[in-house]
C-alpha cells in the first residue's frame, strides 16, 4: 500500500471513494496566542494492489508532527484494513479517506506532518503564525 498524496484541508468528505474538499491546500494557521490547540484536516490517497485489500489484510498507519525545533508534537497510529469487492486485479486501486488530528502548539514557526502507511510516506509543511491574518497592512 502505498501513500499517494495527502491534502490539507478546511473540510473534506468522502461518499464513494469522491472526495469534496473545501480549503484545499490551507497550510498556515493564525492564531491570537500560545499555546493555542490545532486541528488539521487532512484528504489522503492510498494506493494499492488487489491482493494488499480485504478484511484480513491490515495496515499500520501513522501520523507525525514535528515542530519548529524537530521535536515530535504528536504522533498518532492505529491498524486498518479496506475491505472491498471491487479490487481491480490489473491496477492499482485508489481511496480516498479523510483524516484529522489535533495537537498543541506552543511555538510559531514551520511545522512537518508525516503520514505514513506500511512503511510508505508523504510530508507536507504547515505553518503557524501569532496574529491575525493581514494585521497591520
Amino acid at each position: 500500500m502505498n501513500v499517494d498524496w495527502v491534502i490539507p484541508c478546511r473540510y473534506v468528505e468522502v461518499h464513494d471513494n469522491l472526495g469534496t474538499l473545501v480549503g484545499a491546500g490551507i497550510d498556515t494557521f493564525w492564531v491570537p496566542e500560545l499555546p493555542a490547540p490545532l486541528q488539521l484536516v487532512c484528504a489522503i490517497r492510498l494506493t494499492a494492489t488487489a491482493d494488499e485489500l480485504g478484511s484480513d489484510h491490515q495496515h499500520h498507519s501513522r501520523t507525525v508532527i514535528t515542530g519548529p525545533e524537530g521535536d515530535v508534537v504528536a504522533d498518532v497510529g492505529g491498524e486498518f484494513g479496506i475491505d472491498t469487492d471491487n479490487a481491480r486485479e490489473d491496477w492499482l486501486n485508489g481511496f480516498v479517506l479523510p483524516m484529522a488530528i489535533t495537537w498543541e502548539t506552543t511555538a510559531a514557526g514551520s511545522y512537518q506532518l508525516e503520514h505514513i502507511v506500511d512503511g510508505t510516506s508523504k510530508s507536507i509543511a504547515l505553518h503557524v503564525i501569532v496574529g491575525t491574518p493581514n494585521a497591520g497592512g
